[in-house]
């Protein structure tokens, strides 16, 4: 068992708290504190049983996730034991061509189906994301070893839009739980394909003449693919510059949003992939995202119209 100063994360206070306490009290305290310690070894136990639970879980569900993911992507057949409850799906004339259908072909729209069917990943599709996003083959994520750290994968089959098969975002978490960095694939976009960017028109008022002019600016659109931008709340140089731009809510504002996302696909979407491709699981657990994509996105139209 793990000793007192190993599970108490405040021993040399209580024990000078003890010290000053009357006699009689503070031989009642220092029994107390056996108790306390004893307690608290428990709560060390118990984090580290459900890590090792949770691993194990981890480990075993990766599997299912593989075995899906080789249907999905129709990189082989249903085997007959994950076939043996189909008669009661088909009706008389599916059972007569049952064999003919199964071919090595993928599911059309998997993925982007079941992200569009969720309530929380639907708000950041826009209609230039679509065709994009019926182009994703495979959704999956890696668990840094001894972190909280992880990584989701997306597989795009060849496209006209970037030279990119695979796109990542990976989020550092500090003390476990609070993402401070992500990291994303830099998305090599085709001549004129990248739906992250738009031109505006802007007037700009000559202040000798007066005149008017109307000029083209490039600026960020909503768009997914936003998601892949990298952030960092931990480098001070970018904080500095933002926060002297009044840009640094909205920056911290995206990072809680890219997270909640990610969460949102490694809990519900990847584990559940066939409840919301098939529009039977709807999950509202992060209503917050909402408000925080109309706060972004009233902040960002402000500051185009400037």
């Amino acid at each position: 068992m793990a000793t007192a100063y190993e599970v108490q994360d405040n021993p040399d206070e209580i024990k000078n708290k003890i010290k000053k306490l009357p006699l009689k009290e503070k031989l009642k305290a220092v029994a107390l504190n056996y108790y306390l310690m004893r307690k608290k070894a428990l709560d060390s136990q118990l984090e580290r049983d459900m890590r090792a639970l949770q691993k194990r879980f981890d480990n075993e569900a990766s599997v299912l996730y593989k075995k899906s993911n080789e249907l999905i992507e129709g990189s082989r057949l249903p085997t007959e034991d994950e076939l043996k409850e189909s008669d009661n799906y088909l009706e008389n004339e599916d059972i007569q061509h049952k064999n003919a259908s199964l071919v090595l072909e993928p599911i059309q729209n998997y993925w982007y189906q079941a992200l569009k069917n969720s309530d929380i990943i639907a708000q950041e599709i826009k209609d230039r994301d679509e065709p994009i996003l019926k182009l994703l083959q495979k959704v999956e994520y890696t668990q840094q070893e001894g972190s909280e750290n992880f990584t989701l994968i997306f597989h795009f089959a060849n496209n006209e839009y970037f030279s990119n098969q695979t796109l990542k975002k990976k989020f550092i978490l500090k003390d476990g739980e609070n993402p401070v960095k992500s990291e994303g694939t830099m998305i090599e976009w085709n001549e004129g394909k990248n739906i992250t960017r738009k031109l505006i028109k802007k007037k700009q008022v000559n202040k000798t003449t007066g005149m008017i002019n109307n000029t083209n600016q490039e600026v960020e659109s909503e768009s997914f693919f936003n998601f892949f931008k990298s952030i960092n709340l931990e480098d001070k140089e970018i904080i500095e510059k933002l926060v002297q731009e009044n840009k640094i809510d909205k920056y911290a504002e995206r990072m809680d949003i890219d997270y909640d996302i990610a969460r949102m696909i490694i809990d519900e979407i990847i584990p559940y992939s066939l409840e919301y491709f098939l529009g039977v699981k709807i999950n509202d657990a992060y209503d917050d995202i909402e408000d925080l994509d109309a706060e972004s996105s009233a902040s960002e139209q402000e500051e185009q119209e400037k």
